[in-house]
C-alpha cells in the first residue's frame, strides 16, 4: 500500500523550476533560446550591410535594362516590398496587441522569429531590384529613401539583439529591453513608410 500511495503522489510533485516555467508562460519564448550576438558580430554585420548598400548605389548608374527586364525588376521590387513590409507589419501588429494585453510577450517573440527571414529577404530584394531600376541619385528624395533603407537594415540588427535579450529572460523582462524594443519598432515603421511613400511619389512624378 505504501508503494502504491507513493506512485500515486509522485506525479503531483513539481520542481520549483518547472513551477516557475508554468507560472509565467507569457514571458517565455516558444522557439527556444539563442545566444545573443556579441558586439563584434553586430559591428561586422553593420559594416557588411553598409558595404552592400554602398555597392548597390555605385553600381546602379551603370545598369541599363531593356523594357522587358525593367518590368521584371519592378515586379520583384514590389513583391519584396509586400513580403518585407508585410512581415514587419505583422510583428508590429502583434506587438501592439501585447501592449493592449491581448497577446503574450512569448507570442510576440515567436512571431518575430518566424518572419525574421522574410523581413531580410524583402529588404535585400528591395535593395537589389531598386539598384537594377536605376534610381536617380541626383534627387534629394531618392537619397532620403536610400538612407531610410539603410536605417531599416541597421535598426533590424539592433532589434534582433533586443529580441535575443528578451528570449534569454526567465522572469519579467527588464523595462530597458522593452523600451529599446518599442523605440526600434518605431524606427522600423518610420523607415519602411518613408521608403514606401517616396518610392510611390517618385514613380508617379
Amino acid at each position: 500500500m505504501s508503494e502504491l500511495h507513493a506512485a500515486v503522489r509522485t506525479p503531483s510533485r513539481v520542481s520549483p523550476a518547472a513551477h516557475r516555467a508554468e507560472a509565467s508562460p507569457a514571458v517565455r519564448w516558444r522557439g527556444g533560446h539563442r545566444r545573443a550576438a556579441g558586439r563584434t558580430a553586430i559591428v561586422a554585420s553593420i559594416l557588411t550591410m553598409s558595404a552592400g548598400w554602398l555597392f548597390a548605389i555605385l553600381v546602379a548608374p551603370h545598369l541599363s535594362l531593356t523594357p522587358g527586364w525593367r518590368m521584371v525588376a519592378l515586379f520583384c521590387h514590389l513583391t519584396c516590398l509586400v513580403v518585407g513590409f508585410g512581415a514587419v507589419l505583422t510583428v508590429d501588429w502583434i506587438s501592439l496587441r501585447w501592449l493592449l494585453r491581448r497577446e503574450s510577450l512569448g507570442n510576440v517573440l515567436t512571431a518575430a522569429r518566424g518572419v525574421h527571414l522574410l523581413i531580410w529577404l524583402g529588404l535585400v530584394g528591395l535593395l537589389v531590384s531598386g539598384a537594377a531600376l536605376g534610381p536617380d541619385t541626383s534627387s534629394g528624395l531618392v537619397w532620403v529613401k536610400l538612407l531610410a533603407v539603410l536605417a531599416v537594415g541597421v535598426n533590424g540588427l539592433f532589434l534582433g539583439r533586443v529580441r535575443d535579450r528578451l528570449t534569454a529572460v526567465d522572469g519579467p523582462p527588464p523595462w530597458s529591453a522593452l523600451l529599446a524594443g518599442v523605440v526600434a519598432a518605431t524606427v522600423s515603421q518610420v523607415g519602411w513608410w518613408t521608403a514606401t511613400l517616396i518610392g510611390f511619389w517618385s514613380a508617379n512624378s
